[in-house]
């Protein structure tokens, strides 16, 4: 069972990470800058090639964690993980913790990624940087864990057939990948990219540059992509399929699910996009190429084709404009342009694709401030604007049954919320209030820092898809809530 809609790509969780970003300048005077869901500035990101600071420091940049770091201890009163918070034995209520988990241990060495996030019917699947842990999705209660034999170093976004795929270090290169079975976490096979005297330097992370390999799952098949080459294998045995040398570029990136889409940026003047034939890489279903312009574009989802595309030299590093492409020609179809009210945080997460963005079916939802947007992926057009907090900001985070369920992250002060309103006119249907205890408050808005939502099984799952810094460092917070 592939995961289920979450930010950025319905159907998707996480490949391979991009490097933590330092904090942004300050503002423009002509541009205010956005507040965050946490009550105080979201600073704009920028793609991390044009940040100096980690340009000068990519070398250990990379060998720390990716997304966002998690700087943080979960508070509690005790040290056994997972457990209801508040001592309750009965069913927890709408609004209140049902359980959390803290990171297993702190590496004292290597990478300390913690991408990868997987569900079953019943288990939430969640990678740290040297195990991968189930839990139950109701309860929180550990069902198996798998011990890496290696450092994480990337992970597919997406399941299929209950099968999620890792990467872990070998030697000094990430090229050792093992397919896990998300039901009772049996290793499917374990197998090497390649010799390792073969890896060059592209596949070891002090010296990969601005990118390491990436993961994606698509029919049946597997699809690793680093920068001067890709391979398929298939999901079933592991055995090789495919293999393609290409030239060394200075970023690739991959999203798998209904299609799957390659991206490379080789030059300054192009994005080269390629829907890819798992069987035939050199015979690309479609290729198309995206304008440059010192831009970034990232795939929010494959069913529908939507990616975000920054509008090119002279914007702000904050606006993205989404591109609604042919599936069957990688043409674009339609393009909403970017729009002020919106709070998207970043766009280039190799985890969602854009923080704040949800596409279902032919609607694309975008967190504001203060508002949820909804857009005609047909036409590009406002279909309604649900206003919500004017102080915080309101973040998409699951469709189900013609209503969409909206997040309002708590701060230390104030307690988060879901609100529940109309997919046909934005009209709101219900409010779940969050638990207002002072602990409980803290937690949800240290996770809201580090995470995004995914609502499952009625829980409202934060889950750190970044990096981890102590072995105090929450994985993931469960709060009781209604499906949409």
């Amino acid at each position: 069972m592939t995961q289920p809609p979450s930010y950025g790509y319905p159907q998707q969780p996480p490949s391979a990470p991009l490097p933590p970003t330092p904090p942004s300048p300050g503002p423009t005077p002509s541009t205010p800058r956005p507040v965050s869901s946490l009550g105080g500035n979201f600073a704009p990101h920028r793609p991390p090639w044009r940040r100096p600071a980690v340009l000068i420091g990519l070398v250990v940049v990379l060998l720390l964690a990716a997304g966002g770091w998690a700087l943080w201890s979960f508070t509690d009163d005790g040290r056994s993980k997972p457990k209801d918070p508040n001592g309750a034995s009965h069913a927890p209520g709408a609004g209140t913790v049902a359980w959390l988990a803290e990171a297993r241990v702190k590496p004292d060495e290597g990478m300390r990624q913690a991408l990868g996030t997987w569900f079953t019917s019943t288990l939430v699947v969640k990678a740290e940087p040297d195990v991968v842990t189930a839990y139950d999705i109701k309860t929180g209660e550990k069902k198996w864990s798998f011990l890496l034999t290696g450092s994480l170093c990337a992970a597919s976004r997406e399941s299929e057939g209950n099968v999620a795929v890792v990467a872990v270090m070998f030697g000094n290169h990430c090229m050792n990948l093992k397919a896990i079975d998300l039901r009772d976490g049996h290793r499917v096979w374990n197998e090497l990219l390649m010799d390792e005297k073969e890896a060059g330097d592209n596949l070891d992370p002090k010296k990969w540059g601005k990118s390491g390999p990436r993961l994606a799952l698509h029919d049946g098949h597997v699809y690793t992509t680093w920068k001067d080459g890709e391979q398929t294998r298939n999901l079933s045995d592991g055995k090789r399929v495919d293999q393609r040398k290409q030239d060394a570029c200075e970023w690739a990136d991959t999203a798998g699910g209904k299609q799957l889409i390659a991206i490379t940026y080789c030059g300054e003047s192009e994005i080269k996009l390629r829907s890819l034939d798992p069987k035939k890489l050199d015979k690309p279903k479609w290729s198309s190429s995206l304008k440059r312009n010192d831009g970034f574009v990232s795939v929010i989802s494959t069913d529908p084709l939507v990616l975000s595309q920054s509008p090119g030299k002279g914007g702000q590093d904050n606006r993205y404009d989404f591109v609604v492409l042919d599936p069957a020609t990688g043409k674009e179809k339609t393009r909403v342009a970017y729009n002020g009210f919106w709070r998207l945080g970043s766009c280039f997460l190799s985890t969602s694709g854009c923080t704040g963005a949800l596409v279902d079916k032919d609607s694309l939802y975008v967190a504001g401030q203060g508002v949820t947007m909804a857009y005609d992926l047909t036409t590009g057009r406002e279909r309604w604007t649900y206003k919500s907090d004017a102080n915080r900001v309101t973040v998409p985070t699951a469709v189900h049954d013609g209503e969409l369920a909206t997040y309002v992250p708590a701060t230390a002060e104030r307690r988060g919320r879901l609100d529940y309103v109309s997919t046909a006119d934005g009209k709101v249907a219900r409010v779940v209030e969050h638990s207002d205890r002072e602990k409980d408050r803290k937690n949800e808005s240290m996770m809201a820092k580090v995470t995004f939502p995914r609502l499952v099984n009625g829980r409202l799952l934060l889950i750190n898809d970044g990096g981890v810094g102590s072995d105090g460092d929450g994985m993931i917070l469960a709060i009781s809530a209604p499906d949409a």
